[in-house]
């Protein structure tokens, strides 16, 4: 029997005994691999920028959010 078929067994022995709860969940999770992801829909620009940030964040070059707020709040409230 191959792997494929295995796991669909296997899943619909699991679905034939789940609760409410664990079927939404499943159910949530395959609609979601459904759908694109957003990463590949950006530029490799945005890609690029969001990947700096993250290094950055990553080596502790990031402000904290309560110093933004401290300083950019004001601009918020307008």
């Amino acid at each position: 029997m191959s792997n494929v078929r295995v796991l669909r067994t296997q899943v619909k022995k699991f679905v034939e005994s789940a609760s409410e709860k664990e079927l939404e969940m499943v159910y949530h999770l395959f609609d979601a691999a459904k759908k694109d992801d957003w990463w590949d829909e950006i530029s490799q620009e945005q890609q690029k920028a969001i990947d700096k940030g993250i290094t950055q964040l990553d080596k502790g070059e990031g402000i904290p959010h309560k110093e933004v707020m401290k300083k950019y709040g004001k601009w918020l409230k307008k």
